[in-house]
């Protein structure tokens, strides 16, 4: 059997997660390459060939080097899971479903963050708006929506689902009733647990993980 193409630079106890998970729904070959963000190991000088921010997760699939989960969703359901995991091109699901794969980002990660440190601005004042409305338009766009898309689950799924996840488990996220439900259906996914035990193994963690 050849070698797998795609290697994920993967650390424990990190958004690197979400490109496991990916990886996982896509049921695609990859090797594991740890880079243990606790002991400093993404800021080595080998790593930052690779990626200069000194971030995890990163992704290589050949000779192309990816970073950032978004664009590592955007470039593996493309080339992996196109008119599955990504709607094509000329499908009216398409402009919604990158929509909420740059949210993920763009919006919904730095606002929670800085929520998490008890910094709530303006929306009118930053980029990403703030912290209320972003819960308001996840909670009412959620609201009778089995996923992002409707029925449909796609990678929008896994990128901005797993920033949802994560913020619910550290209840940065208030646990309103859409979107407490939706985290609920995509935790029962196999790939899911595959990618939690991964990055949050028992041994380590203790049997609680994300």
């Amino acid at each position: 059997m050849a070698a797998p193409r795609i290697t994920l630079y993967h650390s424990p106890a990190s958004r690197a997660f979400t490109a496991y998970w990916l990886l996982e729904e896509l049921g695609v070959p990859f090797k594991v390459e740890t880079v243990d963000i606790r002991k400093g190991e993404q800021k080595s000088p080998e790593y930052l060939k690779l990626n200069p921010s000194g971030k995890v997760p990163t992704i290589t699939d050949g000779k192309v080097v990816v970073s950032e989960n978004p664009a590592i969703g955007i470039y593996l359901a493309d080339r992996y899971g196109y008119g599955s995991l990504a709607p094509k091109l000329d499908d009216p699901d398409r402009g919604p479903y990158l929509k909420w794969m740059v949210y993920s980002t763009a919006v919904a990660d730095p606002v929670i963050t800085l929520h998490a440190q008890k910094i709530d601005v303006p929306g009118f004042g930053v980029s990403f708006g703030a912290y209320d409305d972003m819960v308001r338009v996840l909670s009412t766009h959620l609201k009778g929506r089995k996923y992002l898309l409707g029925d449909r689950f796609t990678a929008a799924d896994v990128v901005l689902g797993a920033t949802i996840s994560f913020a619910l488990y550290n209840k940065t996220l208030p646990p309103e009733p859409a979107l407490a439900d939706y985290n609920t259906r995509l935790t029962h996914r196999e790939a899911y647990h595959r990618a939690s035990d991964a990055t949050w193994p028992a041994h380590l963690f203790g049997p609680a993980g994300n």
